[in-house]
């Protein structure tokens, strides 16, 4: 019994992710009721209905009838605006978390005749309004709130339509195993990045400069009181040296969530966020370290989405195919 409710509820609502792409809206798969205005047009009809039969009013016949017949055309104009359409592609994107996630979704009409008044819809957002000409191939974009980081899926599509007079509502449910992948929320008001100059294990006691300041790295034991950078303590950075260029050559960045100085997950996720993008911006090149993940120091743009969907997905589910 659970299994056949199960499959019912799949047929009739797809509840789960089982459509696969291009898919055509076949008759089989699209609803179609009155609309709140279309039952209030009905109630209309009928009470003229009673008062031309009470009255014996000709021509009160003829309006209810004629009405009545369009009350019918609507159904088959809003029932033909949706039915044959076809979705070629869906593809999810990329956003930091606060920001939307889009969604590009192909739409194609193989028709003769335009399509309007198109909606799409999710469980969190909507798009109206779309028109797609005869034999055309139209992309639309769906934005999603994506408020924290991660991997979020698309989840079921409705695309719906009332054209053209809103008597009627017609709808057809698809769902594709399509999602999108949320970064984390970059710190606000970053620290500078944590340069190391020379080998990264050496931990010695620095009792002079050599060369050029190259960046602040996180304070640690045996460093010289006088390479504290004390302005950025008094901004509430927390303890940072000073790093300097020596002959062996200038100092490399590395980032892991023990050098960001915070204890939450989350804001140490943010912090390495803002850092990377901020090496991106400086080209310096930048390695990562995270529990199961270690890129070799680089940067670029490849290397700036390795990165961002390491942070993403530190903690959470790989990335499904689609």
């Amino acid at each position: 019994m659970n299994l056949l409710n199960s499959k019912f509820r799949q047929r009739l609502f797809r509840v789960r992710p089982e459509d696969r792409l291009p898919h055509l809206v076949s008759h089989q798969r699209v609803y179609i009721v009155p609309t709140g205005r279309g039952w209030a047009f009905l109630l209309a009809l009928l009470l003229m209905l009673v008062a031309s039969v009470n009255y014996a009013l000709s021509l009160g016949y003829a309006l209810c009838f004629l009405l009545t017949g369009l009350f019918a055309a609507t159904l088959l104009h809003t029932y033909r605006n949706l039915a044959g359409l076809q979705v070629t592609r869906i593809e999810g994107g990329e956003c930091f978390a606060g920001e939307s996630l889009p969604f590009s979704i192909t739409l194609t009409n193989n028709r003769s005749q335009a399509r309007h008044g198109l909606r799409l819809a999710t469980a969190n957002a909507q798009l109206s309004g779309t028109r797609l000409e005869p034999q055309q191939n139209h992309v639309v974009v769906l934005q999603l709130p994506a408020d924290q980081r991660g991997i979020v899926p698309l989840g079921r599509l409705t695309l719906q339509s009332d054209w053209p007079l809103g008597l009627w509502a017609c709808w057809s449910y698809l769902h594709v195993p399509t999602q999108g992948l949320v970064y984390p929320e970059p710190e606000t008001d970053p620290p500078a990045l944590p340069l190391s100059s020379g080998d990264e294990g050496d931990r010695s006691p620095r009792s002079g400069r050599q060369g050029d300041v190259s960046g602040l790295r996180i304070y640690q034991p045996g460093d010289s009181i006088g390479s504290i950078a004390w302005k950025s303590a008094a901004r509430g950075q927390g303890l940072l040296v000073r790093t300097f260029d020596t002959d062996e050559g200038v100092g490399k960045t590395v980032l892991s969530l023990q050098n960001s100085g915070l204890q939450s997950i989350e804001q140490q996720l943010s912090r390495l966020c803002a850092w990377i993008l901020q090496a991106e911006s400086q080209q310096t090149p930048y390695a990562l370290h995270l529990p199961a993940d270690q890129l070799p120091a680089a940067h670029g743009r490849e290397q700036r989405t390795r990165a961002l969907q390491a942070l993403a997905l530190h903690d959470r589910a790989p990335i499904q195919p689609t």
